[in-house]
């Protein structure tokens, strides 16, 4: 076995969580599951403020990416959308 380094390492797990992430967003998406829903048992108003922002930014980019790979939008559009989007995560 390969031994890694802790970045390594730590970046490994922050891919498997960002790919079961992705998942459960599809999964929210087939399912018509709100993210109010989704977020309803969790109690720390905060914590679900964040997710809330996040599930509801990561759902609209999967509907771009479907958008985009429909030839709807250009990749131009594309990356101008999930940019705006994803800075809106960070303010």
């Amino acid at each position: 076995m390969e031994d890694k380094s802790f970045l390594q390492a730590i970046q490994g797990v922050q891919d498997r969580v960002y790919g079961h992430f992705q998942e459960a967003v599809q999964h929210m998406l087939l399912h018509r599951t709100t993210v109010a829903n989704a977020t309803l048992h969790i109690e720390d108003e905060d914590v679900r403020a964040v997710i809330t922002k996040v599930l509801i930014t990561d759902q609209i980019i999967a509907l771009l990416t479907l958008l985009k790979d429909l030839r709807i939008l250009d990749k131009a559009q594309y990356d101008e959308f999930t940019a705006y989007l994803r800075r809106s995560l960070t303010l």
